[in-house]
């Protein structure tokens, strides 16, 4: 599994690794995925042409880009027979043929399917049909791919099995038809190559049959169901329970054969899924012993076991010896009295479940929580919903809207209250900005409540937890409930019949699970139904769009085939094609950014340049820190990036101070060069407005951009940020549109210290002087920018900081507060600041009343004079911000 959960630190400040003392053995004589197409039955065909069986690497490109591009069968036959496919005399005869062929590459796992019969009589409209094949087989494949090799910890005996499921629609609005996949995955494999699409780690292995039972009353319609569930991965699964026992003989990526055992690791499903693999009933929790009236009351209670779970269905078989199991029922013999006993005792009447004889699988540990669900789309049903209620949504919508526009970032242009269909996306974006925007709107207990919450979500979102980690959890938690009753009083819970007087939400009981499930399975963010959302468009509904909507899980399982051989084919035909080996040796990497692309970054660094890009599917992450004229930190953490080509190029100062409306700018300039600091001259302007400088002209920017290592793990590259310092223009932005950054203190300090701490300054202007008798080393690049002041009524002494003055956030928002800071005139205070002196892009958001200032627009909302600090614009600045502090 992923090291999410914080190691111990080196003296070198790296992680280490602490190895099992019962090390693993292995032996020579395997072969990785690759490797064993050279045993199947056309190798010798593809000695001479590695794209046999197509006629070149030309047509094998052609047949892929048909298979990508989901061509018709008739749309392909019509190509092929155009007098240009002709021309170039392609062996390729029809769509029929093309699909021949692609049965003929290396075989990966076979699909079959199994007609479920259940006794007693029960009828359904179609035949149950179960779509799987051998996990064991996919789980071989992945452990064997070299593409994962140095995603692979070398040494384990154990490959943890984490699987995903969930029922997605096939149609919208019409149809009402739905497939239910089940995908497979490592755990060994690193979290970040499994979260992505791209890597294809999460191999699908079946499809469940979704039916429904004629002339049974709905609660026996329910037992059915759930049993039937059971059944199908009992069928599906009881491969890795075998070699979970026995151990199964696999080879590794590197050609050595291991015997691996495979425990259930983690399973990735929504909260009613949940609920149907621990075979409990709808008012019970999954994971812990809480029942529907204990959600919500603050107390976290123990995991429900599997033991207390297996006792609980032996008692009721017990009770209820003459029905026992559906295998006993006969036609006409109702299931309402064992479904009532079940009731009784919170269970949803299966009997057996899957996972009963699969080692110690346990439902308390394997069910991890669903960040999609039980984050996310819980802070949008409940926390936005408590906002719109007590500000209403017109309110809200306004202050949203009203918050500065930024390169790269959602702004809510149009508000949220009215929005209907709203993704992931939206809500983590919203997320971002929806305290920062309800401030004033709401009272202080309130502020305190719902702040809670986002804090809990933001640091639940943590890639590495560490002790302080789960302190902050249980303290955020532990301030929701303190607060919570607020939230009623104010009006925020309201339902169709009135107010809702408690707070019995299931994903708000589930939220007590996170530290624990952090300590077993590693950070929640690798457990996010995200991936498996996506995966629903590969390996569900493009199938589905394939298929002539008829007995379509045959279809969809072929073309799920079609697909995986070629992907395989590919790889090893690029490889094999450049006389490339075809074991991926591990070396260290010196991007970051490549370790969550492993096939890229295995292919770029053994295939000639043109055909890495050729086989590149994806669009890598920009990477500032490897320009060549990047501005990067001593300490190697941000790196800034300006175009090499200025938007005004050699402007006279005059001109500039026009265009941007800066009186102050000649003498701000005048100041640094002649190095008269901030604190030396106490913030004074000592140059006068025709003070002479050593050039008169400079290049001017209107952005530049930022990228920052992660302030939570420096291997880790985040995304790049884009700053902003446009002129007033009268038409379209009367106030242009200046970003607002962090910049270090005079002496560079980084702190949030009352003296010479680190300071929050708007950009007006980006610019470098044009020197005639420059030296080797380019002219610095500056930033003239108009300061910000913390707070002084928000102060404290830091003890560990040599009881040192600090700033504090404001208590409930818990954000701080600046002003904007002015001279003795009125006029905006404002310096020359060195670009490289930028620790951080902020966002500022207006502090308002009780309602907003109705002239409050997107363009004039940074003109006022007190702001708040958005430590939650993103997750890189929530612990940035965190750690200046």
């Amino acid at each position: 599994m992923s090291p999410s959960v914080a190691l111990n630190e080196s003296q070198t400040g790296l992680f280490y690794k602490v190895y099992h003392p019962n090390r693993a053995h292995y032996a020579p004589g395997g072969k990785n995925l690759l490797q064993s197409i050279n045993n199947d039955r056309f190798a010798a065909n593809r000695h001479d042409n590695p794209h046999y069986p197509f006629a070149d690497k030309d047509e094998w490109e052609l047949v892929k880009w048909f298979t990508d591009a989901s061509l018709t069968q008739q749309q392909i036959d019509a190509f092929l027979q155009l007098g240009y496919a002709k021309r170039n005399l392609l062996s390729l005869k029809s769509a029929r043929d093309i699909r021949a062929r692609i049965e003929m590459l290396p075989e990966v796992p076979r699909w079959q399917h199994q007609i479920i019969n259940i006794p007693g009589g029960y009828r359904t409209k179609t035949p149950i049909t179960l779509y799987w094949r051998n996990p064991l087989d996919v789980v071989k494949d992945l452990y064997r791919n070299p593409i994962f090799s140095s995603r692979l910890m070398p040494g384990h005996t154990f490959v943890g099995i984490v699987l995903a499921s969930d029922k997605t629609p096939l149609t919208i609005g019409t149809g009402n038809r739905e497939m239910h996949p089940v995908l497979l995955s490592l755990a060994n494999i690193d979290a970040g190559v499994r979260m992505k699409a791209t890597s294809r780690a999460f191999a699908l292995i079946a499809y469940l049959p979704i039916v429904k039972f004629s002339d049974v009353t709905d609660h026996e319609q329910s037992i059915l169901k759930a049993r039937l569930y059971h059944w199908c991965l009992d069928i599906i699964l009881q491969p890795l329970k075998i070699a979970e026992r026995q151990g199964e003989t696999m080879s590794d990526a590197s050609g050595l054969l291991r015997v691996v055992h495979t425990p259930l690791a983690a399973w990735i499903a929504d909260y009613p899924e949940q609920q149907l693999l621990a075979c409990i009933a709808g008012n019970q929790s999954p994971v812990t012993t809480a029942f529907l009236q204990n959600f919500g009351d603050g107390t976290a209670r123990p995991p429900r076991t599997r033991q207390l779970t297996l006792d609980a269905i032996k008692e009721v078989l017990q009770e209820h010896s003459t029905i026992p199991n559906v295998d006993a029922i006969r036609a006409g013999r109702a299931l309402e009295p064992f479904w009532r006993a079940c009731q009784q005792r919170g269970l949803s009447s299966v009997d057996s479940p899957f996972w009963s004889d699969w080692g110690d699988a346990c439902p308390s540990a394997f069910l991890t929580h669903d960040p999609l669900h039980g984050l996310h789309k819980f802070f949008w049903d409940h926390i936005v919903k408590w906002a719109v209620n007590i500000m209403t949504g017109p309110e809200l919508d306004a202050r949203l809207k009203c918050i500065q526009p930024r390169v790269g970032v959602r702004h809510w242009a149009q508000g949220v209250s009215g929005l209907k269909q709203v993704t992931g996306r939206e809500y983590r974006e919203l997320e971002k900005v929806f305290i920062a925007a309800i401030n004033g709107g709401v009272n202080p207990p309130v502020m305190c409540a719902m702040r809670s919450l986002v804090d809990f979500i933001f640091q639940s979102q943590n890639l590495l937890f560490y002790g302080e980690t789960f302190h902050a959890l249980s303290e955020a938690l532990r301030e929701f409930h303190w607060y919570k009753t607020a939230v009623i009083a104010a009006g925020g819970r309201l339902g169709k019949n009135g107010v809702i007087n408690h707070f019995r939400i299931p994903k708000l009981e589930m939220l007590h699970i996170i530290g624990r499930s952090a300590r077993l399975l590693g950070a929640p963010y690798q457990w996010t139904s995200d991936i498996t959302e996506r995966c629903h468009i590969t390996h569900v509904k493009t199938p589905y769009r394939m298929s002539n909507r008829r007995e379509h899980h045959s279809q969809c399982v072929r073309y799920m085939d079609r697909v995986e051989k070629m992907n395989v084919f590919g790889l090893f035909a690029a490889l094999t094609s450049n006389e490339a080996s075809l074991l991926n040796d591990i070396v260290t990497e010196t991007n970051d950014m490549a370790d969550h692309y492993p096939e890229q970054t295995w292919l770029s660094r053994v295939l000639p340049e043109e055909e890495a890009v050729s086989t590149k599917h994806f669009k890598a992450r920009t990477n500032l820190f490897g320009k060549k004229t990047s501005i990067v930190s001593d300490d190697e953490m941000t790196a800034i990036y300006l175009n090499v080509k200025p938007h005004f190029k050699a402007l006279s100062i005059s001109t500039i101070a026009n265009l941007y409306n800066l009186p102050d700018l000649r003498g701000a300039l005048g100041d640094y060069f002649q190095k008269l600091s901030y604190l030396d001259r106490s913030g004074q302007r000592r140059s006068r407005a025709d003070c002479s400088m050593p050039t008169s002209l400079f290049h001017v920017w209107q952005k530049f951009r930022i990228q920052h290592r992660s302030f939570q793990d420096s291997r880790i590259v985040a995304p790049h940020q884009t700053v902003e310092a446009l002129p007033p223009d009268s038409t379209k932005l009367p106030f242009g549109r200046c970003n607002t950054v962090l910049v270090s203190g005079d002496n560079g300090d980084c702190t949030f210290a009352v003296s010479e701490g680190c300071r929050v300054i708007q950009i007006r202007i980006i610019l470098q002087p044009v020197l005639s008798n420059a030296s080797t080393d380019p002219p610095p690049y500056l930033v003239y920018g108009e300061f910000f002041k913390f707070a002084t009524e928000h102060t404290s002494i830091d003890e560990a900081q040599a009881n040192t003055s600090v700033y504090t956030p404001v208590p409930g928002i818990d954000m701080f507060q600046v002003n904007r800071h002015k001279r003795s005139n009125g006029s905006r205070m404002g310096d020359i600041v060195p670009l490289d002196r930028i620790l951080q892009v902020v966002e500022l958001v207006p502090k308002h009343g009780l309602h907003i200032d109705p002239s409050l627009d997107c363009d004039n909302s940074l003109e006022g004079d007190t702001f708040f600090l958005n430590n939650f614009s993103n997750k890189e600045n929530f612990h940035a911000i965190l750690s200046y502090q």
